[in-house]
């Protein structure tokens, strides 16, 4: 009886340990998918960001033309302009909390989507192979 119970305990220290490898495999997984999905979000964000930034810089760009021919100066147009960008700058400054925060709750939105859809995924799946069926 003494071999057979090492033999047992010996078999659920090989089972245990696979669970503990497969189970850290799966955190490991887990993060890497969380992570890549992040980065796509936020490189997704940062090719609008571009976007805007030169539409904006377009848009400015008309308005100084369009400021300076009003004013028979175009460099008193474009001074406006850098007048106005400098007020954008400034309202950017002191908002620095408020879009930092604004950001990081995005971020944390955005997660927990992705942890929400994989649960609801996740639940289908077992209601699929639970093996129900309707009669």
């Amino acid at each position: 009886m003494g071999k057979d119970a090492e033999q047992i305990f010996q078999k659920l220290k090989e089972d245990l340990s696979a669970y503990v490898e497969l189970k850290v495999e799966l955190l490991k997984l887990t993060a890497y998918e969380r992570t890549g999905k992040l980065v796509s979000v936020l490189s997704y964000g940062l090719i609008l960001l571009f976007l805007a930034f030169f539409a904006i810089l377009f848009i400015f760009l008309a308005l100084g033309f369009f400021l300076g021919d009003i004013l028979d100066n175009v460099a008193g147009g474009f001074a406006i302009v850098a007048l106005l960008y400098m007020i954008l700058f400034a309202i950017i400054i002191f908002n620095k909390n408020k879009i930092s925060e604004a950001i990081v709750n995005e971020i944390i939105s955005v997660l927990t989507a992705i942890e929400d859809k994989k649960k609801e995924s996740d639940n289908e799946q077992t209601t699929d192979t639970a093996g129900e069926t309707d009669f």
